[in-house]
């Protein structure tokens, strides 16, 4: 019997272990996750869940007897220590080893910490449900929060708070929210949604330092102002756990490194999901990606490797993002060189952001526009030039 092992049991390690058996795998699935939860959708978590919208059972992916069915073994809140490659082997924290004849590394990310946590005030994150179940039992009508970062999470959070009846403070350190990801049509779009809202959104400002007075947290900030909050929640990125991967002297480099087809440096070990710096099929180049779609799509197109079968072609990457009831959608990886040509009017509610390389189109970034999104979705993976464009 071959033994195949997943080390993490986030979106990616959840559905490796499914399109294995897909892929006609019948033999041992062994699913190792360090949380004490069945694998769970993350995009919630910022959004319906940390509002009550949505509840914790709702959360899991598949439910527990699906796994019992298909033959997968979970071992949950169970932590890898290392990974014995020469005798093909896992150590696990509680001094257990599981033998592999193939090993799949889903080990995800961990939050990007900041330097002004101290010893009487450490900032939270949002990463994983056991913080989002800490956060929404902390949040309170008629409180304060002062978040750290302008990217997707700093902002979904921001939004959700709001609604809730929290005062928000949002301090990003770049001249703009959403600089990495986004246009400044869109980042525009979004800084005036937020202000409109009621949240104090401040850029180019950083905090230079915390203390606490009593129940009230004061952030020290770079333009000599300083914030009061009752909390305080950081959200500039994560860090991939690749420390595995290098200890067992795998190539990394900020993420594990592997080829188009998931494989890292050793053909009997494949990685997928936050955790890798991958060369993408589609993309051509090397990139890290940080999204449900590319667990999903990496996943999947590990296991055709660990079944010995030819991937899909990789298709354009894809992320959305809910904030208040606007909905916005990004399409396609632009380089820093491509024009960007703004669709519609960028003061409306509803409009888009094409992007171009010699008149192929290569990204799209929408705002309450599903239909162009979904045709631009199609343009992109076909690399249609720009007049082909609804």
């Amino acid at each position: 019997m071959k033994t195949i092992v997943i080390l993490g049991a986030g979106q990616a390690g959840a559905e490796l272990a499914f399109a294995l058996r897909q892929n006609g795998h019948e033999d041992r699935i062994v699913l190792v996750g360090a949380e004490r939860h069945l694998p769970y959708q993350r995009p919630p978590l910022s959004k319906a869940f940390l509002r009550g919208d949505v509840e914790q059972d709702a959360l899991p992916i598949r439910a527990a007897e699906t796994y019992a069915k298909a033959g997968i073994e979970l071992d949950l809140n169970t932590t890898a220590a290392g990974i014995d490659r020469p005798t093909r082997s896992v150590l696990l924290a509680d001094g257990r080893k599981l033998r592999y004849d193939k090993l799949a590394l889903a080990t995800g990310g961990r939050p990007r910490p900041l330097p002004f946590d101290t010893a009487d005030v450490t900032s939270r994150s949002l990463h994983a449900l056991d913080d989002a179940i800490s956060l929404r039992h902390a949040l309170a009508p008629g409180g304060r929060i002062l978040i750290v970062g302008g990217g997707f999470i700093g902002l979904e959070v921001a939004a959700a708070a709001t609604t809730m009846g929290i005062a928000v403070t949002l301090i990003e350190a770049a001249p703009r929210v959403l600089s990495r990801a986004c246009s400044p049509a869109i980042s525009a779009f979004v800084h005036r949604e937020h202000c409109a809202h009621g949240v104090d959104l401040r850029t180019g400002v950083a905090v230079r330092g915390i203390t606490r007075h009593g129940s009230t947290v004061l952030a020290e900030l770079s333009d000599d102002t300083t914030v009061s909050a009752d909390l305080v929640l950081t959200g500039v990125g994560i860090v991939p756990n690749d420390t595995l991967a290098a200890d067992a002297g795998l190539a990394v480099d900020d993420g594990v490194l592997v080829d188009a087809m998931a494989t890292t440096t050793d053909p009997d070990i494949v990685a997928a999901g936050d955790c890798t710096r991958q060369r993408h099929g589609f993309l051509d180049r090397q990139v890290r990606l940080e999204s449900l779609q590319n667990a999903t799509d990496q996943a999947r197109i590990a296991a055709r490797t660990l079944c010995g079968k030819p991937a899909d072609p990789a298709p354009p990457p894809w992320f959305w993002s809910d904030q208040y009831h606007h909905k916005i959608r990004l399409a396609g990886l632009p380089e820093p060189d491509d024009t960007a040509v703004v669709r519609g009017d960028p003061l409306s509610d509803s409009f888009s952001v094409v992007y171009l390389r010699d008149g192929i189109i290569t990204g799209l970034h929408t705002v309450n526009q599903p239909r162009e999104f979904a045709a631009g979705r199609r343009l992109i993976a076909a690399r249609k030039e720009y007049q082909t464009c609804p």
